[in-house]
C-alpha cells in the first residue's frame, strides 16, 4: 500500500537542515573542522572504535551548496521510494545505500586512493542509492531535476551513474583531485539498484536502461556516419564520372 506523504523523507531533510544549523552557530565562533574529523567517516575514525560516524557522517554537510543539492535530490528520488514502495523499505535503502558507500570508502582506503584521516560528510551515497532504486521502480516518472524542465528520471540517474563512474576513473587514474566522493556514490547507486531490481515492476527499468546504453553506445558510430554523409560530395563525384 502507497503511503500518501513521504513523511520519512520530511523528517530526514528536516534533521539534515537542523544539523547545519548547528554547524553554522558553531562555526560563528569556532572553527568547524574538529567536528567534521570526529563526526566525518574515515579510516582513522573506525580504527580507533567511533562506530557512531557511520550514522553521525550522513547528516554533516561541507557547506550551503552541498546542502541544498543533497536536500533537493533527496525529495525527489526519496519521495518517489517512500509512496512506492513505503517507508519501511524506504530506511533499509537509505541506510544500506550509505553503508555500502561508507564501505566502498574504507576499500579505497586500505588500497591507498584515498588519506586514512581525511573525513568523509553528507548524505549522498544513500540519496544516490534511492535514485539507483526510483530509476528502476519509476523511469518514466517526470522530474525537474537539476534543470527546470520536465525529463524523466532514467535520464538523469544514468547520466548521473556514467558520470560518477567517469570521474572515479579519471580521479584515480591521473593525478586529478576531487572533494567528491564518487567511488561512495558509485557504491550507493549499486545497493540501490540490488534493492529496485527485487521489485516485479523494475522490469520496465531495466529495459529503459539497456535501450540508453545502447545508444550510448551506437552515438559515436552513428556520429561517424553522418560525419562522412555530410563530407560527401555528390557533384563532385558526378563530374568525375564524365571527364
Amino acid at each position: 500500500m502507497k503511503d500518501k506523504k513521504p513523511k520519512l523523507t520530511y523528517s530526514i531533510i528536516i534533521i539534515c537542515l537542523i544539523v547545519f544549523g548547528l554547524e553554522l552557530i558553531v562555526g560563528f565562533t569556532h572553527d568547524i573542522s574538529p567536528i567534521f574529523n570526529e563526526y566525518g567517516f574515515s579510516w582513522d575514525n573506525v580504527l580507533q572504535e567511533r562506530y557512531s560516524v557511520f550514522l553521525t557522517s550522513i547528516f554533516l554537510h561541507g557547506n550551503a551548496t552541498h546542502l541544498v543539492l543533497n536536500m533537493i535530490a533527496l525529495l525527489i528520488f526519496g519521495r518517489i521510494v517512500e509512496i512506492e514502495l513505503g517507508w519501511k523499505k524506504f530506511l533499509l535503502i537509505f541506510l544500506v545505500s550509505a553503508i555500502v558507500g561508507q564501505l566502498g570508502i574504507l576499500a579505497s582506503t586500505f588500497l591507498e586512493f584515498l588519506p586514512a584521516d581525511i573525513p568523509t560528510i553528507g548524505i549522498s551515497a544513500a540519496v544516490f542509492g534511492l535514485m539507483g532504486t526510483a530509476m528502476l521502480i519509476k523511469p518514466f516518472e517526470f522530474i525537474m531535476y537539476p534543470y527546470l524542465i520536465p525529463i524523466p528520471l532514467i535520464f538523469i540517474a544514468v547520466f548521473y551513474t556514467l558520470y560518477n563512474i567517469a570521474a572515479f576513473i579519471i580521479v584515480f587514474t591521473t593525478d586529478a583531485t576531487s572533494n567528491v566522493s564518487y567511488v561512495s556514490h558509485i557504491a550507493g547507486i549499486a545497493a540501490g539498484m540490488f534493492f529496485g531490481f527485487r521489485e516485479e515492476r523494475s522490469k520496465r527499468g531495466l529495459i529503459a536502461i539497456l535501450i540508453l546504453l545502447g545508444l550510448l553506445i551506437l552515438i559515436p558510430f552513428m556520429w561517424t556516419i553522418f560525419s562522412e554523409v555530410e563530407s560527401f560530395n555528390y557533384v563532385n563525384i558526378i563530374k568525375e564520372l564524365f571527364e
